[in-house]
């Protein structure tokens, strides 16, 4: 599974995770529970031996790089939309596109979303001529032994396929989203979107339960996503407008001693990513509030989700 974008409204840096590499200045990171995959491999290898292990670690090596030509795909298309690429995070079920200041328009959301699903489906289709063209046959479809070519072939037009379905995060989802955005605000949208994933993610668990754990995993994952996509959109959504003046409490809150070293933001900053991203990451959940460089209250994490939760404070759009 792949494909997800992450709008970074809460995020924190990924301290679980270590770079690999960087591709036209985006950071490529993989999450230490791949290693679990990558023993996976090697006790799978065919035949004994150090050989056959480094083959199934390169099938695994070819897998994922299919996996980070799909999330470059989104990256790069949203760069071109006025979107900030933060990383790409690769997991043992996909990959997840960090994005930052996506822009807001369902158009844009559609774009960068679909570009993926089209770029693992490409790819399918020039991996089955190359695979037919030096004499090879893409039946029967097979991921452990038989042509690399094949392989990649079916492994890409399955990926594509796959999330194209519309279970929020997923891509399809996320085009989902942006096709009820056309009639409805962005929090309605979300709702439906996540129902739907909720209700294609039990259908994947339940198959999972009877023929493939990876199908139950997968399931699990896309219920949990949808779940936290949707809290999250909510605070973006509700926040959007709003200035930290807004949501800030007296400096009084803050310990003195901790309030010298904390960072700090404009009393008429607006509550976007960047703010929700330092006071998350700021010890306490709390930074400084300054106005003409003096301080003047506080930002807490607690009083920005008071905020956010409560609809009738929401700002118009």
């Amino acid at each position: 599974m792949t494909g997800e974008q992450d709008r970074s409204r809460l995020a924190r840096p990924h301290h679980w995770s270590f770079a690999v590499g960087r591709v036209a200045g985006i950071e490529i990171r993989v999450h230490v529970s791949f290693l679990v995959l990558v023993a996976l491999f090697v006790a799978a290898a065919p035949e004994a031996g150090v050989e056959s292990a480094l083959v199934s670690v390169g099938w695994l090596v070819a897998i994922f790089s299919c996996v980070v030509v799909h999330e470059l795909s989104h990256c790069f298309v949203a760069r071109s939309r006025g979107a900030q690429v933060d990383e790409i995070l690769l997991f043992p079920l996909g990959g997840v596109s960090k994005l930052r200041k996506l822009p807001e328009s369902p158009q844009d959301e559609f774009a960068i979303a679909i570009v993926g699903p089209m770029t693992s489906i490409v790819l399918g289709v020039l991996a089955a001529a190359l695979c037919m063209a030096t004499g090879h046959s893409l039946l029967p479809l097979d991921f452990v032994s038989g042509s690399w070519l094949a392989r990649l072939a079916w492994l890409n037009l399955i990926l594509g396929a796959f999330n194209l379905l519309p279970a929020f995060p997923l891509d399809g989802g996320r085009v989902l989203r942006s096709l009820l955005e056309r009639d409805r605000d962005l929090e309605t949208a979300t709702r439906v979107a996540t129902r739907v994933g909720h209700v294609l993610a039990g259908g994947l668990m339940i198959a999972g339960f009877l023929f493939d754990v990876w199908l139950l995993l997968i399931g699990l994952f896309v219920y949990l996503g949808a779940s936290a996509e949707e809290a999250a959109t909510i605070v973006h959504a509700r926040l959007r407008g709003h200035r930290v003046r807004e949501a800030m409490a007296p400096a009084s809150v803050l310990d003195p001693s901790a309030s010298r070293d904390a960072p700090v933001v404009d009393v008429d900053a607006a509550l976007d990513d960047d703010v929700l991203e330092l006071v998350e990451a700021a010890p306490g959940h709390a930074v400084v509030v300054h106005a003409n460089g003096e301080v003047v209250g506080a930002l807490r994490l607690e009083d920005i989700v008071r905020l956010a939760t409560t609809p009738s404070q929401a700002a118009p759009s």
